[in-house]
């Protein structure tokens, strides 16, 4: 899309770029497309390259609720009528492969019709459907009300102070990391640190998401240790502009929008040796009480 004069023209102002930060622009747009075709070939040098067959772009949702809801996403995420079909035309396509709908989903398509012909979005997102976030796609996503779960029993061991803090503030994972988890960070992160973002997801695998997550927390443990209410630390958790603007940066650097790059480049230094006693007692949790945690998660699925 981003290769196209009549993008430009039309979307500039659309909300899907209010992260933008004029990182993606028409100057930019062809090395960050050629930088973005690699993608395709980390998924592959991770699983190899037969893991995900190619894809055409086959809208065969027949299912009316979906495809209304479909619609709906595409006019939130873009202005013009012509990239709002791309959207929904990607997303009918992938409903075969899913069999079931959530709005992360979109945000995560969306991003990469920005960068990416349509038949590359769909094998990017059949591959992390099937290969790194099995379950998180759906209406109702048991995994990630799993690995949420995960995420609180690592807080727990690795920064308690925020844990406590967030606990006391009735803060449940579920409803805080939805978007670093299931939207991929879209809307959360200015889209040079987003870019970065996927290229590790997709280089280290789904245990990146844990980090990164833990990075964020970590990055932002002063202010969320400081927040006066339960509201104000959301604000925080989700990186709310108003908190964070985009040209945000980390102590010590001055380049605009390191503040994200760092939470990003810190990622890759949490260690993550306790994750898998964290994940079965998840499951365990999980296997007790699972309809109420499930109800906890849904509400973070097909609507807005």
């Amino acid at each position: 899309m981003i290769g196209s004069s009549e993008f430009w023209e039309t979307e500039r102002e659309a909300p899907l770029l209010n992260r933008n930060a004029n990182f993606f622009c028409p100057e930019s747009a062809a090395a960050l497309q050629q930088r973005a075709a690699k993608l395709l070939l980390l998924l592959e040098e991770r699983h190899g390259a037969a893991a995900v067959e190619p894809q055409l772009l086959q809208p065969d949702c027949e299912d009316e609720a979906a495809k209304r809801i479909f619609v709906l996403d595409a006019e939130r995420t873009f202005k013009s009528p012509q990239f709002q079909q791309q959207l929904v035309a990607v997303l009918s396509s992938l409903w075969p492969e899913v069999g079931d709908y959530h709005q992360g989903l979109g945000f995560v398509a969306s991003f990469l019709l920005l960068l990416l012909p349509a038949e590359a979005v769909l094998q990017l997102c059949v591959g992390l459907h099937r290969l790194y976030l099995p379950g998180y796609f759906k209406a109702a996503p048991v995994a990630y009300v799993r690995d949420a779960r995960v995420l609180q029993k690592l807080l727990q061991q690795q920064q308690p102070a925020v844990a406590a803090r967030l606990a006391a503030f009735c803060c449940c994972p579920e409803a805080y990391c939805s978007k670093w988890f299931v939207g991929l960070n879209v809307h959360v992160l200015p889209f040079e640190a987003l870019l970065l973002f996927f290229e590790q997801l997709l280089r280290c695998g789904a245990a990146f998401l844990f980090q990164f997550a833990l990075a964020l927390l970590q990055c932002c443990s002063k202010q969320l240790l400081a927040a006066a209410s339960a509201a104000e630390a959301l604000e925080i958790l989700r990186l709310d502009p108003s908190k964070f603007p985009n040209a945000a940066k980390a102590p010590g650097q001055e380049a605009a929008g390191s503040f994200f790059l760092k939470i990003v480049q810190d990622a890759a230094n949490i260690h993550l040796e306790s994750a898998a006693a964290a994940a079965a007692a998840a499951a365990a949790l999980l296997r007790c009480c699972g309809a109420a945690l499930l109800l906890l998660g849904a509400g973070t699925g097909a609507g807005r």
